[in-house]
């Protein structure tokens, strides 16, 4: 199992609690070229991580390797943005799906969905996703109800 999920807030209770915990995640994965570079973060992030789940905080290059490595184990990707997203499909990673679990208000946004705010930049690469044959799926918890991302963009319910 590979989960890549966009969360604008990294690692947080949702993530472990909601996710890791109930579908058994081996790996977590922070892929970031700017937070990798942040040791202090970093291990910030790792505290959040529960005993017996690998963490691992690298750059998207790095992601790449370190996600061929771990293949037969159950992981997740969290990346910051639907951007660094599609940098990471383009740079050679295979899911079949993309989770938004939450990417927050800022100015010159679009909402999609209560927690779910897309730039220009991030609805572009939605469409890019899309176009590779990737499903871009809203979805906070696992038990929750999908957003089709690209049906709400299109005004298609």
């Amino acid at each position: 199992m590979r989960i890549l999920r966009v969360d604008d807030r990294y690692i947080h209770g949702q993530v472990v609690a909601g996710w890791a915990r109930p579908l058994r995640i081996e790996v977590i994965i922070l892929a970031s070229d700017t937070i990798s570079k942040d040791e202090w973060a970093c291990n910030a992030y790792k505290l959040a991580i529960p005993e017996g789940i690998k963490f691992s905080c690298v750059n998207i290059e790095q992601c790449i390797t370190l996600v061929t490595k771990e293949n037969e184990k159950k992981l997740m990707i969290i990346v910051g943005s639907v951007h660094e997203a599609h940098e990471l499909l383009l740079a050679g990673l295979h899911v079949k799906e993309v989770n938004i679990g939450g990417v927050g208000y800022r100015e010159g946004t679009r909402e999609i969905a209560t927690y779910i705010y897309l730039t220009p930049d991030d609805i572009k690469s939605v469409v890019q996703l899309y176009e590779m044959g990737v499903k871009v799926i809203g979805k906070q918890l696992p038990n929750s109800p999908p957003v089709d991302v690209v049906k709400m963009l299109t005004g298609v319910k």
